[in-house]
């Protein structure tokens, strides 16, 4: 295994460390799903999480190896909605004070659902970019908190591959939502030791499809423009880090239209009878719709969040 993958050790520690403050996301046998694509499906819920994503998960596993000292000075961050409230729940819990800058077009579900939990909400620029910037020049004494190109964070979100082997020691292929890239680099560092023949599948909207024009120039490439649905998901660049692991350990990486995950939202809705956001669907919508398994290949797709809004929610049950 390259050195640049976070060890085994490392993420498996994470998890141990996490467990006082999260419980396991269940992993769900999927009848009607298996039905539906000829191969056995394995949904793992995210949308349970304290915050309803997997964000927690990495925020927490950073202040949780942050000194006294850097506490008191607080955590600052920048996002555009589930990471800004992993980070105000991992402040929350440790009782330090916390700012999260948001753009404009910021998932207003998200935002409110940070300030509930008592995180300072500054609003600037009309990007994600122009919010990160903001945040490090007015970080100060603050301890910034990336969203997802930190080895601490990769670290935290790879649990989800731990609490994925634990449960079903044996299957095929995992399905990991892409946006920075910190999730599918933490799960497939892990995976990649534990599991080696597992096949670790991508998957980006098309709209904002970062990581697949990284891994096809061999480099990391800036997309000029972003358009999708999934705010979750709407990086216009990966992390270095989560790159350097993408390079190494995913296998293949799947684009899916905003159409797609839509119908994906509406089919986990009736069928699971379980809410997921367009971010939160895009695996799920990879294994209808893109990607193509072999007759009883076990498949584990991540459903890695769950807030989603009204409207989008109708346009959701609404498609065809």
């Amino acid at each position: 295994m390259d050195t640049l993958a976070i060890s085994a050790e490392r993420i498996e520690q994470a998890a141990q460390d996490l467990a006082p403050y999260l419980r396991p996301t269940p992993l769900q046998f999927s009848r009607a799903f298996t039905a539906k694509t000829g191969c056995e499906v394995h949904l793992k819920l995210e949308g349970v999480q304290p915050i309803r994503a997997f964000k927690v998960r990495g925020a927490l596993n950073k202040v949780i190896r942050m000194s006294a000292a850097e506490r008191a000075h607080g955590v600052v961050t920048a996002s555009a909605g589930n990471h800004g409230q992993g980070v105000a729940y991992a402040a929350l819990t440790f009782g330090i004070p916390a700012t999260v800058y948001v753009p404009s077009n910021a998932n207003q579900l998200k935002v409110e659902s940070i300030r509930r939990m008592g995180a300072r909400v500054i609003e600037h620029g009309s990007t994600y970019q122009e919010a990160f910037l903001e945040a490090r020049r007015e970080q100060g004494e603050q301890t910034f908190l990336p969203a997802y190109d930190d080895a601490d964070v990769i670290a935290g979100q790879g649990t989800v591959g731990v609490e994925l082997l634990a449960d079903l020691p044996d299957f095929d292929t995992v399905l990991v939502p892409i946006g920075g890239g910190g999730l599918i680099a933490g799960i497939a560092s892990f995976l990649k030791q534990r599991l080696p023949k597992v096949k670790v599948v991508g998957v980006e909207p098309s709209g904002a499809a970062c990581m697949k024009a990284s891994l096809d120039a061999g480099q990391l490439v800036t997309l000029d423009s972003v358009r999708t649905i999934a705010d979750g998901l709407a990086a216009s660049r990966p992390g270095a880090l989560c790159f350097e692991i993408a390079r190494r350990c995913v296998d293949e990486v799947l684009l899916v239209e905003d159409t797609e995950m839509l119908r994906a939202i509406k089919l986990y809705f009736e069928w699971e009878h379980l809410l997921a956001e367009p971010a939160g669907a895009a695996a799920l919508a990879a294994l209808l719709y893109r990607y193509a398994p072999s007759p009883g290949e076990r498949v584990a797709v991540i459903l890695s969040g769950a807030n989603v809004t009204d409207e989008v929610m109708l346009r959701a049950l609404k498609s065809r």
